[in-house]
């Protein structure tokens, strides 16, 4: 035997969610579990034997909704978030002092930005930009990832100008006279966003894997083993393969392709004019996503109920005829389909997507995802449930933004939740947890408190706590569901025999301890296939 933990309080995530003292390892994966004196008949001589004195240890982690290659470039790129900026002179004045680091010409990145946050309530302009860096492109990544800033050289570079048209999916904000003002939403961001990913890929050539690595750990040291990148641009595909070649990939990285763009229609995915994305076991494929609707609560596809009269609010990506025909086309070609919808109305624009495909192409289990499911109904849940769906939802979010939420909500009347998880759960749909970084927060812990506690980080009371959920059952959403959601529900997700030894240990159990202390637990040790990778 490799490898014998020992003492532990081991929650194994089985179907019967057992619990055991002791787990043992060989060759990667989970030889056994049971009690300390069963397993310490299976200690040999160049056993490894690591004794936990009480601390809880479970599967690792699994992150199915994350935007990893963006957040990959966090660490070369100006820390734009608020907090811990207040004002745009504050995020300008920190872009002037890592301009004047860089030689002319070279892209300058920026991450974090959140209009809503800042004192001034407003984006900052090309103008701004272009004060702060005269020699340099710069764009400023919005904390939402559907939007982006941008000075007047990396419009240049992009082609844009005050005669070029919004694209598809997407608006270029101008200003009086008809110039763009640098703040460019979804599919107009497109151009800018691959300029600069690309930039820092030649920068960096094969180097950029070390940023990759780096991006790894990080997300290890939070106990995350698996994570799926929720939208894989082709650069950023290459980012991937560059570092899969140099071995700098310790977790499993799943690939969720999309178009040369991050809000372009996926044809030649659907068309299968490009590959999979199943590299080597570590960089893995499969998914298609696609985007139904914009962000919440601005302009997602909603609908609303006003005086006994129904109002659909918002923006919708796609008509039912393309939907169906995105969908049907990857359906076919045994792709999974992830679809992000955040407003009931894109739910129904997915769910009739789903079932088009399904009567073309019946399987058992078809494992359809709908990203977000945020804002819905109790008979849409319903439905998925019957079409085999999985909802990959953000229990950060109502963390972050919950209030919000709930106040649009109300508003729009009728049968309508936000992030309810109690609801899908009473339904039988299996429901997997993420983080949605950078969108989101990224530890698990913070999105379990969220879900158990349903408390927000505004304080006071609990927000819609009708749609509370237990701690093992949030658990259960970062392990079992998550697993399922990705499609390796036989390989990772419960430890049990044969399954990788992918394991996260927690200095208390988020099942026993007062549920406003969750997010407290610190993370001890992470493990991926028996192998200690990161320890506090």
């Amino acid at each position: 035997m490799d490898l014998v933990i020992m003492g532990g309080n081991v929650l194994t995530m089985d179907p019967q969610n057992s619990r055991a003292e002791a787990v043992a390892v060989e060759e990667g994966k989970v030889a056994a579990v049971g009690s300390n004196a069963e397993l310490s008949k299976l200690v040999g001589e160049t056993t490894e034997v690591v004794h936990l004195a009480g601390r809880t240890i479970l599967p690792g982690f699994i992150d199915p909704h994350n935007h990893f290659s963006i957040n990959t470039l966090e660490p070369v790129s100006v820390d734009c978030s608020v907090p811990p900026h207040a004002t745009i002179n504050s995020i300008a004045d920190t872009i002037a002092d890592a301009a004047r680091d860089l030689p002319p010409g070279r892209w300058l990145r920026g991450w974090g930005f959140r209009t809503e946050r800042l004192k001034e309530n407003r984006a900052i302009t090309r103008w701004e930009l272009d004060e702060a860096a005269p020699d340099n492109p710069v764009c400023i990544m919005d904390g939402s990832v559907h939007a982006c800033y941008a000075n007047s050289a990396a419009l240049s570079l992009a082609g844009i100008d005050r005669n070029t048209p919004d694209p598809p999916h997407g608006l270029i904000l101008r200003a009086d006279n008809g110039e763009p003002n640098g703040t460019l939403w979804e599919g107009a961001m497109d151009p800018v966003y691959n300029l600069s990913l690309r930039a820092h890929l030649e920068y960096y050539g094969e180097d950029v894997a070390d940023l990759v690595y780096h991006n790894c750990m990080r997300h290890l040291a939070h106990g995350i083993t698996s994570v799926g990148d929720a939208l894989v641009v082709p650069d950023a595909a290459e980012l991937y393969r560059i570092s899969d070649s140099r071995k700098m990939i310790p977790i499993t990285l799943h690939q969720m392709l999309g178009a040369e763009g991050f809000f372009a229609p996926p044809q030649r995915v659907s068309r299968g004019e490009v590959g999979d994305g199943n590299v080597s076991d570590r960089l893995r494929g499969g998914t298609m996503k696609l985007f139904m609707d914009p962000v919440f609560p601005s302009s997602a596809y909603t609908r609303h109920h006003v005086g006994g009269d129904e109002e659909e609010v918002g923006e919708i990506y796609y008509t039912q005829e393309v939907a169906n025909s995105l969908v049907s086309q990857a359906h076919q070609r045994g792709l999974q389909v992830a679809i992000h919808c955040l407003g009931n109305r894109a739910v129904d624009r997915a769910l009739n997507a789903f079932e088009y495909a399904l009567k073309a192409r019946p399987v058992e289990e078809p494992r359809f995802r709908i990203e977000h499911f945020t804002i819905t109904t109790l008979s849409q849940i319903q439905r998925a449930r019957s079409l085999g769906v999985v909802a990959v939802v953000q229990p950060g979010f109502h963390f972050t933004r919950g209030q919000r939420y709930r106040d649009r909500v109300v508003e729009m009347a009728g049968d309508v939740r936000a992030i309810p998880l109690r609801s899908m759960l009473a339904e039988g749909l299996v429901v997997s947890a993420s983080s949605d970084y950078p969108c989101g927060p990224l530890p698990p812990l913070t999105g379990l408190y969220a879900m158990v506690t349903r408390r927000t980080q505004q304080g006071g009371e609990p927000v819609t706590p009708e749609e509370a959920v237990d701690p093992l059952e949030g658990l259960q959403m970062y392990t079992t569901g998550a697993a399922y959601a990705m499609g390796r529900e036989k390989e990772v997700g419960s430890l049990e025999r044969g399954k990788r030894a992918d394991m996260v240990v927690l200095s208390h159990d988020p099942t026993a301890v007062d549920p406003d202390f969750i997010r407290d637990i610190a993370v001890e040790q992470t493990y991926v296939e028996g192998r200690l990778l990161y320890r506090r």
